[in-house]
C-alpha cells in the first residue's frame, strides 16, 4: 500500500530527527554546565559538530538518490556506517552501485554490508 510506504519513510525520518534532537539537547547541557570539565565540554561540542555534519551528509545522500529517480529515500548515518533505504519494487545491481557511489562520495565511508 503506497500510503503505508510513504508513512514508513516519513516516520523513519521523524524518528531520526527526534533521536538527534534528544542527543543534541543532552550534549548542550554538558557544554553549558558549570560542573562539566573543559575536556567534557570540548568532547560534547565535537559530538554536536559531528551530528551536524551527519545531518548534512544524510540530506545530500537523500537528494542525490532521489535525483537518480527514486521516489523516496532515507539515509541514516550512525557511528561509521550508513543505511540507505529507498522505495523500489526491485533494486537492480546498477541502481545499488549508484547508491553506493553516492554514499562513498558524500561521506567517504567504505564499509558495506
Amino acid at each position: 500500500d503506497a500510503q503505508n510506504e510513504n508513512d514508513y519513510f516519513t516516520s523513519t525520518a521523524l524518528d531520526r530527527k527526534e533521536a538527534r534532537d534528544e542527543a543534541i539537547d543532552v550534549l548542550k547541557m554538558v557544554t553549558e554546565s558549570e560542573e562539566s570539565s573543559a575536556e567534557a565540554k570540548a568532547e560534547a561540542q565535537a559530538k554536536i559538530s559531528k551530528i551536524a555534519v551527519d545531518i548534512q551528509n544524510e540530506n545530500n545522500i537523500e537528494t542525490l538518490v532521489k535525483a537518480k529517480g527514486f521516489e523516496e529515500c532515507v539515509a541514516v548515518i550512525a557511528d561509521d556506517s550508513v543505511c540507505v533505504i529507498v522505495k523500489a519494487d526491485e533494486l537492480m545491481a546498477n541502481q545499488a552501485a549508484q547508491i553506493l557511489m553516492i554514499v562513498y562520495t558524500s561521506v567517504k565511508i567504505y564499509h558495506t554490508v
